[in-house]
């Protein structure tokens, strides 16, 4: 059975359980329950500030925030997965945080596609990827496991890893963005 690749940071509370265990005025067998419950709401506390500042990007990257803004980081590719036409792909930056395998947006040119493929446990090449597609401008229709499924604004569509999948532009005028999360699956 697969499964999702975890990345999670561990705090470091052996300071607050070192307290625990020796109890009152160092000696272990004096321990006392208000010692353990004191311990316990440290440890919890500490976890729980280490987990916000990892959720808001305040430790040790030296800044509060990271902005972004679509025109950064783009890079246009043509025949994407034997696809037709160009598509510029915006890259999301992390900047050391923890990010999700892939965050990017595909701006997708009126009558390309990104070609029909499928992501497999320890295929070298094409990666092994759960994909989540989020539609957010154009119309499309996406190819998934042989049937055609037609996307528009807001649509979410999730394609499991081993399921063949591709997405093109149907429009001949505008272009067909999509924001996709990729979940490296091992």
């Amino acid at each position: 059975m697969s499964k999702v690749k975890s990345r999670t940071a561990i705090t470091d509370i052996s300071a607050a359980g070192s307290v625990a265990a020796e109890g009152a005025e160092g000696d272990p067998a004096m321990t006392s329950r208000r010692t353990l419950i004191q311990a316990a709401g440290a440890a919890l506390l500490a976890s729980s500030i280490a987990a916000f500042e990892r959720a808001h990007g305040l430790t040790g990257h030296g800044y509060a925030y990271l902005k972004d803004h679509e025109g950064q980081d783009v890079t246009v590719y043509s025949n994407v997965h034997d696809g037709e036409g160009e598509i510029a792909i915006k890259y999301f930056r992390f900047e050391g945080t923890l990010p999700p395998d892939l965050m990017l947006i595909y701006d997708i040119l009126p009558g390309g596609s990104e070609g029909v493929h499928t992501h497999n446990i320890g295929d070298e090449e094409m990666g092994s990827y759960d994909e989540f597609y989020y539609i957010l401008a154009g119309e499309g229709v996406m190819e998934i496991a042989g049937e055609l499924v037609p996307v528009r604004p807001g649509d979410h569509v999730v394609t499991p890893n081993g399921v063949a999948h591709g997405i093109a532009n149907t429009s001949l005028t505008t272009n067909l963005k999509v924001y996709l999360t990729c979940l490296e699956r091992t």
